[in-house]
């Protein structure tokens, strides 16, 4: 039965897209966030089982009550449970409807869709949020960026996509849960697992994702234990989880804030020492030509912003000791441009030409925000490329560089 309704449902599926492209031309591209307000219309199948069901027990009972005798039977052997028929029907009805209702909702108005509301309330200010586009392009770069994927769930540096959204800076628990529940029916016996995983925020929400198998669930939380080394993991209905979910007094949540901020300034310094000894195998040229290997963020970050703040241009460059390997490419050289005011910073990454007497033949360039050339600067120190989705791939002339449309 859910085969054929899946079946008959994919012309329905490809009206509905086409209609909210009519009404909405200029709305977002297709991202992950889109798919997913999108994958929303196979709960249409669940929304027209419930609804049939519901319509099933209505009719069987006005069947019944058509003919006498077999009512008289069925109150009979069923007692009580009779009257409840329609009331069952009715419900389910109902239920059916306000399924069918939130799924269209979904599609069809991308800012009132659960994802999108999820999104807006963990922002600093969600009542001055900005449209749904810029809401869901926020998520789609952070995950083409440094997305990891366990299944159905993405893991960037500033987001978690799953059936909802999670800010990791908000992530206080990541709890796993793997559960095998087995039913028998005469000679049947049948066997379902439960693969899902919690994540539990600083204002108490949870964010449930569930996935297809043990092997995802271990890979999302080891992914997260990275992303968000800070916050408290464990199993669910743990005591751990039961502590973080179900603390009501103030002083409790207090502790377990303050114990949060302990784990994560540990971390974060950890983290600082580890990324200037990975600096430290880079030589940065200066905007006045002068090299060196002493290299800090705080040194990048103060050159990052120097024409927005001196007005006098910055250029510098990053080169490792050892070729970076990544997004299936060897790169040698990072040259960054940044801009002042409103003007957009200038990176271009080089690939290796395989002889350190040579330059590369290849390089990628990609104008980017302040906030982006941090993120691709900070993962250059730690030796990590960003995604190439949006970069443009240029060939070397002479001693500048033009666009080229494929690798030769």
């Amino acid at each position: 039965m859910v085969v054929l309704l899946r079946v008959f449902a994919i012309p329905f599926i490809l009206l509905i897209m086409w209609w909210n492209k009519k009404q909405q031309p200029d709305g977002p591209e297709e991202g992950y966030c889109l798919q997913r307000t999108r994958g929303r219309l196979t709960g249409l199948i669940w929304a027209a089982i419930v609804l049939i069901g519901g319509g099933l027990a209505i009719w069987f009972f006005m069947t019944a009550q058509s003919m006498p005798y077999e009512a008289e039977r069925l109150k009979e052997e069923m007692s009580f449970g009779y009257y409840l028929i329609p009331v069952a029907g009715v419900v389910a009805i109902l239920v059916g409807l306000f399924l069918a209702y939130r799924n269209l909702r979904d599609v069809l108005v991308p800012e009132k869709s659960t994802l999108a509301q999820s999104i807006r309330a963990q922002l600093p200010y969600p009542d001055e949020a900005p449209p749904v586009k810029e809401l869901f392009a926020m998520v789609d770069q952070d995950l083409k960026q440094n997305g990891q994927w366990c299944g159905k769930l993405g893991v960037g540096r500033e987001w978690v996509l799953g059936d909802e959204a999670s800010s990791i800076p908000r992530i206080r628990g990541v709890f796993s849960r793997a559960e095998q529940h087995t039913r028998h029916a005469g000679k049947r016996t049948q066997v379902t697992y439960i693969y899902e995983i919690w994540i539990v925020d600083d204002r108490r929400e949870r964010q449930v994702t569930s996935l297809r198998s043990k092997r995802e669930l271990e890979d999302a939380m080891d992914c997260l234990r990275q992303r968000a080394p800070a916050a408290v993991f464990g199993t669910y209905d743990s005591k751990e989880y039961q502590d973080l979910v179900y603390a009501k007094e103030e002083e409790q949540q207090y502790a377990q804030e303050r114990a949060y901020q302990q784990r994560k300034a540990r971390f974060d310094e950890q983290n600082r020492q580890e990324q200037e000894r990975l600096a430290q195998n880079q030589v940065l040229t200066m905007p006045d030509g002068s090299v060196t290997s002493r290299i800090t963020w705080d040194t990048i970050r103060q050159l990052l912003l120097r024409p927005s703040r001196t007005g006098e241009s910055s250029p510098f460059q990053l080169v490792p000791g050892i070729p970076f390997q990544g997004q299936g490419h060897t790169f040698s050289r990072l040259a960054c441009l940044p801009g002042s005011g409103q003007e957009l910073t200038r990176i271009l990454m080089e690939e290796d030409s395989g002889s350190p007497q040579e330059p590369g033949q290849y390089a990628w360039i990609r104008d980017v925000s302040t906030s982006e050339a941090e993120s691709v600067l900070r993962g250059w120190l730690r030796g990590e490329i960003p995604s190439l989705d949006g970069w443009t791939l240029m060939e070397r002339a002479g001693r500048t560089w033009q666009q080229v449309s494929e690798r030769k």
